[in-house]
């Protein structure tokens, strides 16, 4: 089935049922079909014809929902945007897709600047006038919903883009179908259920293929989803001490965050079914301290990526937690993944290769380029970059990447992109930038700088502070560096590259130095020793 076809099949099951809740206002099923419809009429009124690309920039909300199936139902697809990234960035991947509509409210572009969805639209090509807010689909009463026909396309068609940053330094436009989407979400409550109870709070973005997904996992089910607005731990908490919530989706930084509130004992612990972790790994001892901490909500990790829509594997609250901690779930059902070895070809059960997927969940390709090329192979294996081994009998575990990405809180950040950043800034000679492995958030960003000239040591603190002020103008906050490492010069290979795994050693070594170690860094086994100098250094400045 199709976005439509599920609207309307939940608007005869439930019906009345709340489907949606944000900041006091509910939807039902029915008005969520009728303000669909409603909101796809006047779209198509307004111009938006088969194919166009609408861009929907804003927080989390009843109305982002709204816009969702509107654009879909009339004919588009929807291009979601993340609402943290700056107004340049957002107005060059509205280009990039070609996008002809703008809806758009709250973003953190926006509090800085009210005319920034304006001002974005018209730098990536989007005429004034069909740039909306979204609250201008909320027509429950717009009689031409009342006869609305819906112009989407067939299941398999491209119904949403969501942007990725994959192995280069440019990000991807995702292509996904509402059957991608729809049977992903139908694969993971297989797996999940009947663990799940009636209602989840999503502190994901729904921009986001995971917060998309696990929406969808309670849509499809007729169970209501509050919606966050604000992703504060204090706020969940709030919500959660009410009552109404069983079950909660986030990355694994707000649950941390949530366990060392002063009402966390009291509002909190003890009140959740099933807390499911997206974005990111947690540690196996950090995944047995949270679940302690919540009082026997099972804390549910999975793996996926946005090229496949995006869930592969999720954990039963079944599993024993020895096993969860060192896997990452059951495949959902439905999926083929295997495990692929260059020059062996497939491996067998337990070895260790790269993973690859076949299934319904697969994307229709990136933007401007189909099936046939990369990531997918000749025999139509969608290759994720990932090293891992099958477990148990249809679990999988995740041992490494071979892709060159940071994953911070879920989001990938390119290491290319923030080095050409660091290149721009006056006293910056060359620049690596590596991720640290991090309890909370999953991986840091972590950059090694080689100054131009010899900074003395009473003056590395304001060129570091100059950095990273510069770099907070020039990208996005989650891709700022966490430290900034200081270089006379940068080991090297014997072919006179630079000696990565060298580097990375060393920068790993200082971490547990830093103040900030104490707040998530886990280096394990990785933890070197500090070079004489560095204590020398670290003695001084009393750090």
């Amino acid at each position: 089935m199709n976005f439509g076809e599920l609207l309307k099949k939940n608007s005869i099951i439930y019906g009345d049922s709340p489907a949606l809740i944000c900041e006091g206002r509910s939807v039902s099923f029915a008005q969520l079909l009728r303000l669909a419809e409603n909101g796809a009429a006047a779209l198509i009124r307004d111009g938006l014809k088969k194919g166009d690309r609408a861009v929907i920039w804003s927080f989390n909300s009843i109305e982002w929902v709204v816009a969702f199936y509107s654009v879909i139902l009339a004919g588009g697809v929807a291009v979601l945007m993340n609402y943290g990234i700056s107004s340049d960035d957002a107005a060059a991947l509205s280009k990039m897709v070609g996008a002809s509509f703008m809806l758009s409210s709250q973003t953190r572009a926006a509090a800085l600047d009210s005319q920034a969805p304006l001002k974005t639209a018209l730098k990536a090509g989007i005429r004034q006038d069909k740039v909306k807010p979204l609250e201008y689909l909320l027509r429950e009463d717009d009689p031409a919903g009342a006869s609305f026909v819906s112009m989407e396309g067939g299941c398999q068609d491209t119904s949403v883009i969501i942007f990725t940053t994959g192995t280069t330094s440019g990000p991807k436009a995702v292509q996904l179908s509402a059957y991608s989407i729809i049977n992903d979400a139908l694969g993971a409550c297989k797996v999940l259920e009947p663990k799940i109870k009636d209602s989840l709070c999503i502190a994901l973005p729904l921009f986001h293929s995971y917060g998309l997904l696990v929406l969808h996992v309670y849509i499809v089910r007729g169970k209501r989803t509050h919606l966050v607005r604000n992703v504060r731990a204090e706020d969940i908490a709030g919500l959660i001490g009410e009552g109404d919530v069983t079950d909660m989706a986030s990355v694994g930084a707000m649950y941390a965050m949530m366990t060392r509130l002063p009402q966390f004992e009291d509002k909190v612990s003890g009140r959740l079914n099933v807390c499911i972790v997206g974005g990111g790994f947690t540690t196996p001892a950090e995944m047995m301290r949270l679940e302690q901490a919540f009082g026997g909500a099972k804390i549910l990790s999975g793996y996926g990526q946005t090229e496949c829509s995006p869930v592969i594997a999720v954990e039963s609250a079944d599993d024993p937690l020895d096993l969860r901690v060192v896997s990452v779930g059951h495949i959902l059902p439905g999926i083929d993944v295997r495990v692929w070895r260059n020059g062996s070809g497939f491996v067998s059960h337990g070895e260790l290769g790269e993973i690859v997927i076949k299934g319904y969940c697969t994307m229709n390709g990136y933007y401007g380029s189909g099936r046939s090329s990369l990531p997918f192979d000749s025999d139509g294996w969608l290759h994720t970059g990932d090293i891992g081994r099958l477990i148990d009998t249809d679990m999988l575990q995740l041992t490494g990447r071979i892709k060159d990405i940071i994953v911070r809180c879920g989001e990938n950040v390119s290491p290319a992109e923030v080095e050409q950043a660091l290149m721009t800034i006056d006293g910056v000679s060359a620049a690596k930038v590596l991720g640290a492995p991090h309890r909370i958030w999953g991986e840091s960003v972590e950059a090694c700088v080689i100054p131009e000239n010899e900074i003395t040591l009473e003056h590395e603190e304001e060129f570091i502070g100059t950095v990273i002020q510069e770099l907070k103008h020039k990208l996005s906050s989650y891709k700022v560096p966490s430290h900034i490492f200081l270089y006379s010069s940068f080991p090297l290979c014997d072919n006179g590259k630079i000696d990565i795994r060298t580097l990375r050693e060393d920068m790993l070594g200082r971490l547990p130095a830093l103040s900030s170690f104490s707040d998530g860094y886990d280096l394990g086994k990785t933890m070197l020793y500090h070079t004489d100098e560095f204590r020398r250094i670290v003695e001084d400045k009393k750090i």
